[in-house]
Parts: structure tokens; C-alpha cells; sequence
């Protein structure tokens, strides 16, 4: 185990922390109590993660009863390109805020966070997080089952009902953008993209996907201003990937990670980003109208009584933003063989998602 991590710091190199940052980190984070960690293995690296590394480590303590043997760190990618676009964007900055400050008051399931720093000035950030060790990551590639289906509709409301329509939520560090207005921000990163992963994925998009992909850079800004529903705080790339999925008994059933687009609004864009991205078209389309139903149910937990009519012309509105994300992530991911097959997958299925229910005509219609 290399050396090198300042104690106090927000390390951003796994390879770096030892025992003393460890032991400060945990005793800042009100899990070590007192107690020093005597030896700290790294366990290597999980996940499948194309922005940041996520690291599994072991840990000996001289009081080890009620402490962790083991806990997750999250770090900046090693990849100086996607470093520095992901701390330029806010992403880094985004899921660091959510642990820091916006998790306590949304009803997600993540794991729970006993450190998060970040350093702009480094920049730097790390999060130790809870292992959810007994638990796998979904799988973009396979089309999820009813139960963990009805896992993320019920999560994806507990994410989006507490705070909906809250006007406080703008004013939350995990909502800021460095940029300022975010309408801006995704015409600049679509229209920067586009070319991108259109010369990247676009031997395996058919014509129509590709077309729709362009048609959409003119209208980025009527998708930005929304559809006047309350907005609440979306993830944004709530898809299988992110999911944790409990293998034993014992284990939390479902939790969500990744927050690193995390934004402010409509909550609906996360289901349809779900659904459109894990299902084929034709498994898509039976299911649904059923889905959104109980994500309505579910929301109605919360206290929120949201309109079918109002929910399905968000959930159409909401089809475009599967697009922006596979399609700005070409630029911002680490390029390999698997994050190349899984962001065509995703730019095919949300591209004929919007075409499916004919979003851009709508998001046209509403420029008359």
C-alpha cells in the first residue's frame, strides 16, 4: 500500500490512503469513536464506473466491535481529460453535495456516506461510503425484473417526492451549476457533443436515431425551460448500472449510487430515463403506461397528487433527456469497448423512445 495521503485532505488517489488518513477520516465522520484503524489493504477497484473509481478497503482496528471491516472510497477518474471536464461541469461537485448536505432530506436509498471532501482548489474530492458488499450491479445489457423494476419506480419517488416543488431545493450546494444557467450549459455541452458521438457511435445508430440526435440542438433550450410542473431533485442517470442490487437475506434489497448528475427538475425524467434505457422497444412500449401509474401511486405516499394526463406529457417531455446524456457523455466518459457498446445502446433506445411518442414535435409545438 503506497503512502501519501495527507491526513486531514480530500485524497483523490486510492492508491495513496493508509491508516492514519483512514483513522481521521472515520473519527471526523463520527464512525470511528475514538478507535485507531492499525492497518488499512487496499482491495481493489469495483464497478464499472466511466467518470470516477470507486475502491474497496479492508480495514483492522485495535476496537474493531461495532466498526466497519470494510468501506467504499470514490475518487476523481485517473483519466486527466475526464478529470478535468467532470470537476469543470460540476459532476464531481454534484454527488459530493449530495452526501454532504441533500441526502439526509430525500427518502433514497444510497449508501450511507461517512466522508465526503472535496477541494476545488486541488481539485481533489473523495467520499467513503458504506459497502454494500453483498449486493450486485445491475446490468445496462439486461432488461431488469419485475422486482427490481418495482424497486427503482418506488426509489425513483422517494428520491422525488420529498422535495417536490420545494423553492429552497434551487438554493442547495447539490443543485449548483459553475456555469449558471443550465439551459445554457446543455445547449453548450449538446451542441459541443453532438459531432462527437455522432463520429464515435454512429456506425451502430440507425438513421432516424441519428437524425433526431442533430434535429434536437436547436431545441435544447424549449426542453431546458420544462413544462411548469413543480421540479423536484432529479439523478439523472437512473438507469441498472447505478442500481445495487441485494444478493443475500440480509443485504439492503436496492440502493442507488452515482450522483454525479444530479439537477433540479422534473421528477419524471428519471423514470423515463429508466425505462426507455432498460427495456427493449417492444417490452417498452407494453409496460410503460403501467409503470407511470404506479410511480403515481408511489408519489402519492409523499402527499403529492400528480395528474395522469400532467404526468404522461412530462414523461414524453422527459424521453429527450436519455438523449443529452448518452449523447454528452462521448465526451466526458473514458473511451472503452464496453462504455462505447453501452452508450450506443443508450443513444438507440432513448432516440426511439423520443421518436416513439414523438417528443420533438411536441417540444416544436410548444416554440409556435
Amino acid at each position: 500500500m503506497s503512502t501519501g495521503a495527507i491526513v486531514g485532505s480530500a485524497c483523490g488517489d486510492p492508491l495513496a490512503l493508509d491508516a492514519a488518513w483512514m483513522t481521521e477520516a472515520l473519527e471526523s465522520g463520527g464512525i470511528a469513536d475514538s478507535a485507531i484503524v492499525t492497518d488499512l489493504e487496499f482491495d481493489g477497484f469495483i464497478g464499472t464506473g466511466q467518470m470516477s473509481r470507486n475502491a474497496r478497503y479492508r480495514l483492522t482496528w485495535d476496537r474493531p466491535a461495532g466498526r466497519p471491516t470494510t468501506v467504499v472510497g470514490k475518487f476523481p477518474s485517473a483519466d486527466e481529460n475526464t478529470k478535468r471536464s467532470s470537476f469543470d461541469s460540476g459532476a464531481y461537485h454534484h454527488e459530493y453535495a449530495f452526501y454532504a448536505q441533500l441526502a439526509p432530506t430525500v427518502a433514497i436509498r444510497t449508501p450511507r456516506c461517512w466522508v465526503a471532501r472535496f477541494d476545488a482548489a486541488a481539485p481533489d474530492f473523495v467520499l467513503i461510503l458504506e459497502d454494500l458488499a453483498d449486493s450486485k450491479q445491475g446490468d445496462q445489457f439486461s432488461e431488469p425484473s419485475d422486482e427490481i423494476t418495482a424497486h427503482a419506480i418506488e426509489q425513483a419517488a422517494a428520491l422525488h417526492g420529498p422535495r417536490w416543488g420545494d423553492p429552497t431545493l434551487a438554493d442547495e450546494p447539490a443543485m449548483q451549476s459553475p456555469f449558471g444557467d443550465r439551459g445554457e450549459l446543455l445547449r453548450h455541452y449538446y451542441t459541443a457533443a453532438t459531432d462527437v458521438c455522432l463520429t464515435r457511435l454512429g456506425h451502430g445508430l440507425d438513421a432516424d436515431v441519428q437524425q433526431l440526435i442533430r434535429d434536437f440542438v436547436p431545441l435544447i433550450g424549449t426542453w431546458a425551460r420544462s413544462t411548469g410542473t413543480p421540479t423536484t431533485a432529479v439523478h439523472g442517470d437512473f438507469r441498472p448500472d447505478n442500481f445495487l442490487i441485494g444478493t443475500t437475506p440480509d443485504a439492503v434489497p436496492f440502493a442507488v449510487v452515482d450522483w454525479q448528475t444530479l439537477s433540479l427538475g422534473l421528477g419524471v425524467a428519471d423514470v423515463a430515463y429508466f425505462i426507455g434505457g432498460a427495456f427493449e422497444p417492444a417490452r417498452r412500449r407494453d409496460i410503460e403506461r403501467e409503470l407511470l401509474e404506479r410511480y403515481r401511486v408511489e408519489l402519492a405516499r409523499y402527499g403529492l397528487r400528480y395528474g395522469a394526463d400532467e404526468c404522461w406529457r412530462d414523461y414524453v417531455w422527459g424521453t429527450l433527456h436519455g438523449v443529452i446524456i448518452a449523447v454528452c457523455a462521448t465526451m466526458m466518459a473514458d473511451q472503452t469497448e464496453r462504455g462505447d457498446a453501452m452508450l450506443t445502446l443508450m443513444a438507440s433506445r432513448h432516440a426511439r423512445h423520443a421518436i416513439d411518442l414523438g417528443a420533438l414535435d411536441r417540444l416544436r409545438s410548444d416554440t409556435v
